[in-house]
């Protein structure tokens, strides 16, 4: 990789990691539902329902997963914490719940699917990397036990 293409991917990196917004995850069987608060304030199901998104998933440095989902020009990151992992290591679909009246929902790809079943697996297998990751996540104030 040239050193542009690394510094264009950091900036990405970044970018998708300032939008992070509260992420509460529940699992259910073989499925996890990240529910974010976007838009910050309720707003009606309605405005969300049909609009076109993108999702990119990330693997931060500090030891975050994120899900960086794009409405054309707005964004968020809906993010897990390490701490966690073990809960999110045998899903099979991943959907996102938006803060709407009524909650509006989409399920994301398999890509998706398969960074954060990886991400969950290689830190569970690992006790040193785990902890050494919850520490780290747990100084950007976004993960909390």
């Amino acid at each position: 990789m040239e050193l542009q293409e690394w510094y264009k991917l950091e900036w990405m990196a970044r970018r998708a990691l300032d939008a992070a917004v509260p992420t509460a995850w529940m699992v259910l069987g073989k499925a996890a539902f990240a529910s974010v608060r976007y838009p910050r304030q309720v707003e009606p199901g309605e405005r969300w329902a049909n609009r076109p998104w993108t999702a990119v998933p990330w693997i931060f440095g500090n030891g975050l997963f994120g899900v960086e989902v794009s409405f054309g020009g707005e964004r968020f990151t809906a993010v897990a914490c390490p701490q966690h992992a073990e809960g999110l290591a045998g899903v099979e679909e991943m959907h996102v719940l938006l803060n709407t009246e009524p909650v509006v929902g989409f399920m994301l790809h398999r890509e998706a699917v398969d960074w954060l079943r990886g991400w969950a697996l290689a830190l569970v297998g690992n006790g040193a990397v785990r902890k050494k990751a919850v520490e780290r996540a747990r100084r950007t104030g976004l993960c909390r036990d």
